[in-house]
């Protein structure tokens, strides 16, 4: 479908003639400064407030459509933008008298100028007719026909010639003149309505406004509280920053009085350990020693009892001399009475009897050796008592005492030998 648009200047817009477009392809509306300047035939425009790629203007199969293509300041369709900024829009229907804005005003503030935004009338022309379709008044971008201005302007161009773009121009203003008569007639009984809809809104904004202070008010104070919580929290963290560090000096020095006592424990063991095998070094000094004595002491009790022993026979022997005493003294009666041949003959009887009743064993020398000396004492008194009977009772006790020591000398002799030899 052949379509093409004339999109005319309207007041408080970025001055420019009008452009004639043709929809044959899509027509980019954008700022110039590239390979295309602008021109008649595009819409290019040298306005500031516009992106390099603003909107595109496409034709459908029987529809035309403008698409924001996510300008930063914004495609509007009579004053209804058509998306957010940076956001690209969704195809949206444009019909003939619909105002078109590209871009907003902004303020210059090094020029201190205000740049002001492309602002269009669009004409549709399809098969070089205007398409005269009309927007539903329901939908959320129709608008009212002209203002009294736009009369004004017609009413100039009708006393000088007009081309033919001219008139269908002051045919569509007529037109819209007409539809703008119509909805202020449907509109005129729905202004008392919107009149006490305006009142209820605005009773509502102040409630609003009401509660709104009472939000700021309430977040005022929640500031506050968050400030006071704030700083009690920094001085937390201060006060806990300042415990960390001293936890940490401690620990430092924890680690260092572990460390000097890992340290003397190891010494420690290194000397238990050197005392250990020195003990057991001396322990076994000492349990040799000790066995040794053992042994000694066993060898000196062994000695003890023999001497206990030869003790046990001196006594028993000692008593049997004293019994032979006895019997000596009563032998020495019986001598005293009798003649001296028969003297004699008891003398020589009572040594052989006294030889046989002390003669010791073979393995006690020393014992025999007393004995004989014992017997020697008593044959040298036997003979001497020959010569003096009267000598015999004066001599009697001292033999027996004599016999006595030397028996006791001998065993005494005995034992001391032993003890010293061990």
């Amino acid at each position: 479908m052949a379509a093409k648009i004339i999109l005319s200047p309207r007041q408080n817009s970025f001055k420019f003639s009008d452009r004639v477009l043709s929809l044959d392809t899509p027509s980019t509306i954008g700022r110039s400064g590239g390979k295309v300047p602008s021109a008649s035939d595009n819409a290019i425009f040298d306005s500031k407030v516009l992106s390099k790629s603003h909107a595109v203007l496409l034709c459908g199969e029987s529809s035309i459509y403008i698409i924001d293509t996510g300008s930063s300041n914004g495609t509007f369709v009579n004053n209804i933008r058509l998306s957010k900024a940076g956001k690209e829009s969704a195809p949206t229907e444009v019909f003939t008298g619909d105002i078109l804005k590209f871009g907003s005003e902004v303020e210059d503030k090094n020029k201190k100028v205000i740049q002001k935004p492309v602002v269009a009338k669009i004409t549709i022309f399809k098969e070089d007719r205007v398409d005269t379709r009309e927007r539903t008044p329901t939908s959320i971008l129709f608008r009212p026909s002209e203002s009294q201005e736009d009369v004004t302007m017609v009413g100039e161009i009708d006393e000088s010639p007009l081309s033919r773009e001219s008139m269908v121009l002051l045919k569509e203003k007529l037109l819209e003149m007409q539809k703008g008569m119509e909805f202020l007639s449907y509109k005129e009984n729905d202004y008392i309505e919107l009149q006490q809809l305006a009142e209820e809104e605005a009773e509502t904004i102040c409630e609003l406004e009401k509660e709104n202070y009472k939000l700021r008010h309430a977040l005022k104070n929640i500031e506050n509280k968050i400030a006071l919580e704030k700083s009690k929290y920094m001085q937390l963290a201060e006060y806990e920053a300042e415990t960390i560090c001293n936890l940490e000096k401690e620990n430092y020095k924890l680690i260092d009085s572990l460390n000097t006592a890992e340290e003397t424990i190891k010494n420690e063991r290194e000397k238990n350990r050197a005392l250990q095998d020195a003990s057991k070094t001396e322990m076994e000094i000492l349990q040799n020693s000790l066995h040794e004595a053992v042994a000694e002491v066993d060898l000196k009790n062994k000695s003890l009892a023999e001497a206990q022993h030869l003790l046990d026979e001196t006594k028993k022997n000692v008593l049997n001399l004293e019994k032979e005493n006895l019997n000596l003294n009563s032998q020495d009666f019986k001598l005293l009475d009798a003649p001296e041949s028969d003297y004699d003959l008891l003398v020589k009887a009572e040594l052989n009897t006294l030889t046989e009743s002390r003669r010791p064993s073979e393995a006690n020398r020393d014992e025999n050796e007393t004995d004989a000396l014992a017997s020697n004492s008593i044959n040298i008194q036997a003979e001497n008592m020959k010569g003096n009977k009267t000598e015999i009772n004066s001599t009697r006790q001292d033999l027996t005492l004599l016999m006595i020591i030397a028996w006791i000398s001998f065993m005494v002799g005995y034992l001391i030998e032993d003890v010293l030899y061990y």
